[in-house]
C-alpha cells in the first residue's frame, strides 16, 4: 500500500537528487498515522490562501482587507521570530490583492460551489491527493459545466510546468468524480501562484503552451518504488 501523495510533493520530487528521490519513494511505503486534519501541506500559507479563496468565492476584494486586519492582529502579538516571519509573508501576499479583480478567474455567469469529494485520484497505482480551494458548476451554452481553482504558494517558487501539474491533476480529479453529470471545462481548471499571480489552466497544457509533466513524474516515481 502506497501512502497518498499531495500534488505539491510530486513537484518537490521532480527537484530532488537521485538519492533523495529514493528516500522519498521509500517513505511512501511506510505506514503513516492518520491525521485529524486531512489538508496536507499548505498550512504555512493558510492565512493568505484562505483569504484569496473567500474573495474569489464571493467575488469581493473587500474580504482581502478583512483578512489583512485579522492577520495583522496576530502578527503584532506574535513573539516567536519564525511565527512573525510567517505572518509577514502571508500579509505581503494579501496586500498585493487589495484592489484585485477576482472576476477575471471566474466564468462570466453565476457559479454554484460544490462540496469537495474526499476521493483520491489514482494514476498508475499512485494515489494522488487533490485539494483545490473551490469546485464550482455553471451553465455554459446550455451545458452544465464544472471547473475549479487552486491557490498555491512555495518559497522555492513555481515554474509554469509545476502549475501545469496542479491543473492537470485538477482536471483528472474532476473528470473522475463529476464527468457523468458535468462537462469538465479545461479553461476553468485553474492553478494560481498566489505570490506572482501567474495562472495556468489545463487548456494551456492541452495546447502545448505549458508542458504536460504529470504522467512523466508519476512514471519516474514508480521506477523508484519497484
Amino acid at each position: 500500500m502506497i501512502n497518498k501523495v499531495p500534488v505539491k510533493k510530486l513537484i518537490e520530487f521532480r527537484r530532488l537528487s537521485e538519492r533523495r528521490r529514493s528516500t522519498f519513494a521509500n517513505s511512501l511505503k511506510t505506514p503513516k498515522m492518520p491525521k485529524s486534519d486531512d489538508s496536507s501541506g499548505g498550512d504555512y500559507w493558510k492565512r493568505s490562501t484562505s483569504g484569496l479563496s473567500n474573495a474569489f468565492k464571493y467575488n469581493d476584494n473587500k474580504l482581502i482587507q478583512e483578512k489583512i486586519d485579522s492577520v495583522s492582529s496576530v502578527y503584532e502579538s506574535a513573539r516567536k521570530e519564525s511565527t512573525k516571519r510567517m505572518y509577514k509573508r502571508n500579509l505581503e501576499i494579501l496586500h498585493s490583492y487589495t484592489t484585485f479583480d477576482f472576476s477575471i478567474w471566474r466564468p462570466p455567469t453565476d457559479l454554484r460551489f460544490l462540496t469537495k469529494s474526499k476521493l483520491m485520484l489514482t494514476i498508475k497505482d499512485i494515489p494522488i491527493q487533490v485539494l483545490p480551494h473551490h469546485i464550482f458548476s455553471y451553465e455554459d451554452k446550455g451545458k452544465s459545466s464544472i471547473g475549479g481553482i487552486w491557490f498555491v504558494v512555495w518559497l522555492d517558487g513555481f515554474k509554469p510546468g509545476d502549475l501545469g501539474i496542479y491543473s492537470e491533476s485538477l482536471f483528472r480529479y474532476l473528470t473522475l468524480i463529476y464527468s457523468k453529470k458535468y462537462n469538465v471545462d479545461p479553461n476553468y481548471c485553474l492553478t494560481v501562484d498566489a505570490s506572482s499571480k501567474d495562472v495556468v489552466s489545463y487548456t494551456q497544457v492541452l495546447k502545448g503552451k505549458i508542458p504536460s509533466l504529470l504522467e512523466n513524474t508519476v512514471d519516474t516515481l514508480n521506477k523508484f518504488l519497484i
